[in-house]
């Protein structure tokens, strides 16, 4: 019970920063459900034997609720493109052993993160207050949730343990700055 509480506690600690703010925009809010959604993720990943399906699906749902605060436009569509090109071709030959239920979730899971990294360049490209800070967490979320997804799919990873924690954390940190 204690190792829920503690994994769950810098989320929840980030969350309960942003409810005292004077910042009670639609941005704001967005994110703080995306950390909701996040913490909800990481309490299934406790359990990733049994429960993996639901956290990567809580994970996904944060990662569409950031890439709605950072807003869903039309713009940068040529960068949007590129981006899941890239996307589908390290999938194509970083994964080649991957098949099955696990591909369909690795596909299903990156899609939100690569919007919301197509998103959050967008917004920062728009000249937003504090946008690099949200670029620069999606951008660490990425690099946490490779290192995840090589580690569940394809090899071991040394230190796995630390690197996505540390990464995850970090990421989550800088999503929330970006809403002061």
């Amino acid at each position: 019970m204690l190792a829920l509480f503690l994994n769950c506690l810098p989320i929840l600690i980030l969350i309960g920063a942003l409810l005292v703010t004077k910042q009670k925009t639609v941005f704001s809010r967005r994110v703080m459900a995306g950390l909701s959604f996040a913490t909800a993720g990481e309490l299934f990943y406790l359990f990733e034997d049994r429960y993996l399906i639901p956290s990567f699906s809580c994970f996904a749902i944060a990662y569409l609720l950031y890439s709605a605060a950072f807003g869903l436009k039309r713009d940068n569509l040529y960068l949007g493109g590129i981006m899941f090109l890239v996307m589908l071709s390290v999938y194509y030959f970083a994964s080649p052993g991957v098949h099955g239920l696990p591909q369909a979730v690795s596909y299903a899971y990156t899609v939100p993160l690569v919007l919301m990294i197509w998103r959050a360049v967008a917004w920062c490209r728009r000249n937003h207050r504090n946008s690099l800070l949200g670029l620069f967490g999606t951008i660490i979320l990425a690099m946490s949730d490779t290192v995840l997804s090589d580690r569940l799919f394809s090899f071991p990873v040394p230190h796995h343990a630390y690197l996505v924690s540390s990464s995850y954390y970090a990421g989550q940190l800088f999503i929330a700055l970006s809403v002061t």
